[in-house]
């Protein structure tokens, strides 16, 4: 999952309450992952999976790293709109840049805001298989699809080594309880509203292994969990003036190619 990060105080408080705990016979390489954190995880990644449509907003803010070493943040916003098993619609948009993406079932759409130019490539039968083929043939990431998947909970706790409870926190006046996990690569922290529909409110991740460890913070709002009825909702209608291009998979093109440079610009 590509989410989240542990500050500093979290992670001292983990540590007392992981040495708190009385030695067990388990193997060191057991993940060592506090059962409260996990239930609140689970909680709400089955929730998610049981909803059958909703759309979300997200103002996401992401460190990069210059040449030069400064670090600086950039800011975007993401929208993602699911109807499962085989509908999603995604736009993202960021300093004058932009992407979006339909799926109606049949085929998937990308859109290059910026140049007014799109694909279409035929697609499976599922939410799921679509984005495995995004990422797998084209490269391309979908903002926010851990949410969309079908079961978000296996794919949060791939990789994880350790996880904690950190409390309750508000994010926005909404009361949440606050999660965080860590893998070999990254350390993320999620924060899910504390009630009857536990949605994740705000997620931080940290790629610990990048120089000068950068991260990336997203505030989640404007949950709606019904979704929109139509179909129209996941169809694409080009745009006047746009411009249909050919979608051709990694294998097929250099990995310096427009769309792969286009790609780049929204991580």
């Amino acid at each position: 999952m590509k989410l989240i990060s542990l500050s500093a105080v979290a992670v001292l408080v983990f540590a007392a309450f992981v040495s708190a705990q009385p030695a067990t016979t388990r193997p060191t390489t057991q993940p060592s992952i506090d059962p409260v954190a996990d239930q609140i995880l689970r909680q709400s990644c089955e929730f998610l999976a049981q909803t059958k449509a909703f759309s979300v907003h997200a103002e996401a803010w992401k460190d990069e790293v210059l040449p030069s070493g400064h670090k600086i943040q950039v800011t975007r916003s993401e929208d993602l709109e699911v109807r499962r098993p085989d509908r999603l619609h995604v736009e993202e948009r960021a300093h004058h840049k932009g992407r979006s993406i339909w799926y109606d079932g049949k085929t998937v759409t990308l859109m290059d805001r910026e140049r007014t130019t799109y694909g279409v490539a035929d697609a499976p039968a599922t939410v799921d298989q679509v984005l495995d083929v995004l990422a797998q043939d084209y490269g391309v990431t979908v903002p926010l699809e851990d949410l969309a998947v079908a079961d978000p909970y296996a794919g949060a706790m791939r990789n994880v080594t350790a996880g904690g409870y950190f409390g309750d926190e508000p994010v926005l006046g909404v009361p949440c309880r606050h999660i965080g996990f860590s893998t070999d690569r990254i350390d993320w922290q999620l924060w899910i509203a504390d009630g009857e529909q536990p949605l994740p409110q705000k997620l931080v991740i940290t790629y610990k292994n990048e120089e000068q460890s950068p991260q990336y913070i997203a505030i989640l709002s404007k949950w709606s969990l019904t979704g929109r009825a139509s179909d129209l909702a996941f169809e694409f209608i080009p745009p006047r003036g746009s411009q249909r291009v050919a979608l051709t998979r990694q294998n097929e093109r250099d990995k310096e190619s427009a769309w792969a440079n286009h790609e780049s610009d929204h991580r």
